[in-house]
């Protein structure tokens, strides 16, 4: 009797052990799974978006396509969140003929960024601004993911094909004006 009773106290001590284990087992394994949700690279949805426009004496057709680049390098922000970073392809065509495509990456634009941007910043977004005598504008924005912080610049098609990379007048006053507000 007294062997069976020691026989089945050791039985529930390894049982009680082997359920600690178990559980310790589980629960880092619930623990690795929560690292590797936060270690997630956060990404923009890729989009598309097309218009016509009639400019010096033609119909000009543009795309501009935003992509998720994995092969560049990710930014970090404050928190230590990573985001990868896009490219964007614009295409344009003069009444059905190729007139202009290229694809645009940050790196382009780094004349015109902080150090701080250049670290930090993304590729974020491309848009038709405006068609006068100098050319073709589209809007561009280098941010901070998830914020409101970004550099407006402009990229301008000449009518021969050519392009020109500013920072965008009209938007960088307002934002020198809202900085010196706020200081």
């Amino acid at each position: 009797m007294k062997k069976n009773f020691c026989f089945l106290f050791g039985l529930l001590m390894l049982m009680t052990a082997c359920g600690d284990s178990a559980n310790k087992v589980q629960e880092s394994a619930s623990n690795e799974t929560e690292q590797e949700d936060t270690n997630q690279i956060q990404k923009m949805r890729d989009y598309k978006y097309d218009s016509d426009i009639s400019w010096n004496g033609g119909t000009y057709h543009y795309c501009v396509e935003r992509q998720v680049d994995d092969s560049l390098d990710f930014v970090t922000d404050d928190t230590g969140e990573r985001y990868a970073d896009n490219y964007i392809v614009l295409e344009v065509t003069k009444n059905g003929q190729a007139f202009f495509k290229h694809t645009f990456r940050k790196k382009q634009f780094t004349d015109f960024l902080t150090e701080d941007f250049k670290k930090h910043a993304i590729l974020e977004g491309m848009a038709f601004d405006r068609a006068d005598e100098q050319g073709l504008r589209f809007s561009v924005s280098i941010s901070y993911p998830m914020s409101d912080m970004y550099i407006p610049l402009l990229i301008t098609i000449a009518r021969d094909g050519t392009y020109q990379i500013q920072r965008d007048p009209v938007l960088d006053n307002v934002v020198e004006t809202i900085d010196s507000l706020e200081e």
